[in-house]
C-alpha cells in the first residue's frame, strides 16, 4: 500500500486527527496513573522543544523545495482557517516538528463485551474521554493487554495529529505534510474547531462538530481557490465514507438492540458474531462495486464493539450540526455560538 493511500485509510478509518490528547491534564491529579500523565508530559515537552518557527524553516537553505511547498500551503491553509471560517488566530501550525516516524500517537478506545457505549478515562480540566492517547506504541499495546484481561473489547489506532485545544501553541507535525491537499487543510480545520469549542465530558459531540467544521471547511477551501473539479471528488469521496459509515451504525444499532435483550451472554454470542459476519460481507459487496471505499485495514483492526465505537464518535452527529449550519444561514460565527449554547445544554 502506498503511503499517501495508508495515510488516508488511517483517516477515513479512524478519525485519527481529532484525538486530542488530555496533555492539558497532566500536571494535575486524576483518574489515571503517574506513569500515563509522565508520558503525555514528555511527549508534549518533547514535540514542542524539537519545533522551529515555520518561517525560519522555509528560509532555510538547508530546506527541501517540497517541505518550502507544504509549509507554504500549510500557511495559506492556516490564514484561509482564520479569515473565511473563523477559527481561532492563536500560536498553533506556525512552528515545524520532524518527529521522525510515521505517526505521533497511538489511540486506545475499549468497551463492555455486550456494549456499543465506550469505556470513559476521566481527566482533570477536560473530563472524561472515550480513548486515551500514547506516545509510545508499546506503551498502548500494555494498556489494551491490560483492559482486555479485564474482559473489555479494546482498539489501537496509530495517530498522525492531535490538539492540545489551545493549551499549547501546537506545531504542524513531519507525520502530516504528505497527506493530500484536502486531508491536509481538513485536518487543520479540524483541529482548530476544537479550539474553538469544546464541551466537557461529551466526545462524540465534539468529534462530530469538529468533523463537520472539516468538510465545510474544505468544501469552501476549494472553491474559493478555484479548484472546482476537486470540489466534486471531494463531494464524491465524502458520499462514499458516509454510505459506509452508514453501514457501520446500522450494525452498530443492530448490536445495541442484541445486547439490551433480556437472554444470557452466551445466547448473545452467536447472533453478536453474525452481525458482524454480515457487516463484513455488506461491506465487501459494496467495496467490489465501488460504492464504498477500501478500509480493508480498518476491517482487519477493528471489527469489535470499540471499533466501531471510534467510528461514531466523529460521524454520529453530523446530521445534527449540518441542518444547525443551515439554521444558522451558513454563517460559522452564528453557527458556532449556537453549538456551544446547545453544548452547554442551553436551548
Amino acid at each position: 500500500m502506498k503511503r499517501q493511500e495508508k495515510y488516508r485509510l488511517v483517516l477515513n478509518s479512524q478519525k485519527l486527527i481529532g484525538f486530542f490528547a488530555v496533555i492539558v491534564a497532566v500536571f494535575s491529579s486524576g483518574c489515571q496513573s503517574l506513569s500515563y500523565y509522565t508520558q503525555a508530559a514528555a511527549g508534549q515537552a518533547g514535540l514542542m522543544w524539537n519545533s522551529r518557527p515555520i518561517v525560519e524553516v522555509i528560509d532555510d537553505p538547508a530546506t527541501s523545495p517540497h517541505l518550502k511547498d507544504r509549509l507554504l500551503l500549510l500557511s495559506d491553509i492556516r490564514a484561509f482557517a482564520e479569515s473565511d471560517l473563523s477559527l481561532p488566530a492563536n500560536g498553533s501550525y506556525q512552528r515545524y516538528t520532524d518527529i521522525g516516524r510515521e505517526f505521533v500517537l497511538w489511540s486506545l478506545v475499549a468497551a463492555e463485551e455486550f456494549s456499543v457505549t465506550p469505556e470513559l478515562f476521566c481527566f482533570p480540566i477536560v473530563g472524561c474521554m472515550s480513548y486515551l492517547g500514547f506516545f509510545e506504541e508499546e506503551s498502548a499495546r500494555d494498556e489494551a493487554a491490560r483492559l482486555r484481561a479485564k474482559g473489555l473489547e479494546v482498539v489501537v489506532g496509530p495517530v498522525a495529529a492531535y490538539s492540545t485545544l489551545g493549551w499549547f501553541s501546537d506545531p504542524i507535525l513531519s507525520s502530516v505534510l504528505d497527506f493530500p491537499d484536502t486531508e491536509l487543510a481538513g485536518l487543520i480545520f479540524h483541529e482548530l474547531a476544537h479550539e474553538r469549542l469544546f464541551i466537557k465530558n461529551d466526545s462524540t459531540f465534539n468529534e462530530s462538530f469538529a468533523s463537520f467544521v472539516e468538510r465545510e471547511g474544505v468544501a469552501k477551501w476549494l472553491r474559493e481557490h478555484g479548484r472546482e473539479v476537486e470540489v466534486k471528488q471531494y463531494a464524491k469521496r465524502l458520499t462514499k465514507r458516509d454510505q459506509l459509515i452508514d453501514l457501520i451504525q446500522n450494525a452498530r444499532e443492530e448490536l445495541k438492540i442484541l445486547y439490551a435483550k433480556p437472554i444470557s451472554n452466551n445466547q448473545k454470542r452467536l447472533p453478536k458474531r453474525y452481525i458482524f459476519d454480515d457487516l463484513k460481507k455488506s461491506y465487501q459487496l459494496l467495496r467490489d462495486v465501488g460504492k464504498v471505499p477500501n478500509w480493508d485495514y480498518w476491517f482487519k483492526q477493528n471489527l469489535n464493539n470499540a471499533g466501531l465505537i471510534s467510528v461514531g464518535t466523529y460521524f454520529d452527529q453530523l446530521g445534527f450540526f449540518e441542518k444547525l449550519f443551515i439554521d444558522s444561514g451558513r454563517d460559522f460565527d452564528r453557527f458556532y455560538k449556537n453549538a456551544e449554547i446547545i453544548g452547554e445544554g442551553g436551548e
